[in-house]
């Protein structure tokens, strides 16, 4: 789990610099090692996609200062 963590955070990391300071092209491609990455870890919690998804809808409409203080952080 702390390598699957380990290297989700390399790629939110490469995302970040590919969409300041490369092309579509690259942000495209960091942007699904990305997605990929995270699918790997929701996997090995034990968490779904729909339960993710679930949560996105909970919170349309939500700004997200009234979200976060609503999980009271």
């Amino acid at each position: 789990l702390e390598t699957i963590a380990k290297k989700l955070g390399e790629e939110a990391t490469e995302t970040v610099i590919a969409a300041l300071s490369q092309g579509k092209d690259e942000l495209v491609a960091e942007s699904a090692d990305l997605l990929f990455h995270l699918l790997v870890l929701l996997q090995a919690k034990g968490v779904s996609l729909d339960q993710v998804m679930s949560e996105l809808d909970r919170r349309e409409g939500v700004s997200g200062l009234v979200e976060k203080a609503s999980r009271g952080g």
